[in-house]
């Protein structure tokens, strides 16, 4: 056989191996585009299924509506609420002073723990200096420090809860990296710095995104008991003093803006995680 005649067969299979190539590209991306329609799906009619269940449940008396008013009761009540000048700007207010002490102590809550938390998984000598700590007053009940929460008002608090979710799982994420990626610098010779900001942080993000989330679930948490316990205003303290007069349709409306406020910053910190590190998958 002759040069010519090989050249012209591998041409042959290269263009036909070009279409198969590209329909199996479009096959994928058609196939990704349907998992992320039925994944909305899921997330938008799952909620919707739950309110109606809970309609139906207290329009039937199975459910008490002096304690459970159907969602069409607590949305009406509240833009009643929210239609008076007065009840809106108290509302504000709330929401001004919880959102203070969440955001700042989330913050500074999360500064920390990433510092730390690279320090932990960097270097041993640190890691095994403040394991013994962190592990010995994580579990702490963070309620149980009643002095500190009343002169702070809550962002010590704060702080400390998210601190250990970011530091811990950023220390997860720089020890437990896939051990090819430090094999590859270690084979390039690369410097320190170059290999942590190339290597080590990227490798980070998706355990750190998984931290942030967290702690930021646990600084809410933290905010609404806090008022509940010995705030003067708040989203927690509307939750907590709407029980107390039992102006229930107001105590929902403020767990809504709790659980949106969660939902919300949730997603926004997910969707910062998948453009940072966009190869990790869902």
């Amino acid at each position: 056989m002759s040069v010519r005649s090989v050249s012209g067969a591998a041409a042959t299979v290269t263009a036909r191996s070009q279409p198969d190539a590209s329909a199996a590209v479009t096959r994928l991306r058609r196939q990704r585009a349907r998992e992320q329609r039925r994944r909305r799906a899921w997330a938008v009619l799952t909620p919707i299924a739950l309110l109606c269940l809970w309609e139906v449940a207290s329009r039937v008396g199975l459910l008490d509506e002096r304690f459970f008013p159907s969602p069409v009761k607590i949305v009406a009540d509240s833009g009643r609420y929210l239609a008076e000048p007065d009840q809106r700007a108290a509302l504000l207010d709330h929401l001004g002073q919880s959102a203070t002490r969440l955001f700042l102590g989330f913050l500074l809550g999360s500064a920390a723990g990433l510092i730390v938390g690279l320090a932990m998984g960097l270097y041993p000598v640190t890691r095994y200096a403040l394991s013994a700590v962190i592990n010995g007053t994580y579990p702490l009940p963070k309620l149980t420090l009643f002095p500190l929460m009343i002169i702070f008002f809550g962002i010590a608090l704060v702080a400390l809860g998210v601190f250990f979710m970011v530091s811990i799982n950023t220390t997860s994420g720089v020890m437990y990296s896939n051990p090819i990626y430090s094999d590859v610098a270690q084979a390039f010779q690369l410097p320190r710095l170059v290999r942590l900001r190339l290597i080590t942080i990227p490798a980070a993000i998706p355990s750190v995104v998984t931290g942030l989330r967290l702690g930021f679930g646990q600084a809410l948490i933290i905010v609404v008991a806090t008022e509940f316990v010995a705030g003067d205003g708040g989203v927690g303290y509307l939750i907590w003093n709407s029980w107390q007069v039992l102006n229930v349709p107001q105590m929902f409306l403020g767990l809504a803006i709790v659980g949106l406020t969660g939902w919300l910053v949730s997603a926004g910190i997910s969707w910062l995680g998948k453009l940072l590190a966009p190869w990790q998958e869902d």
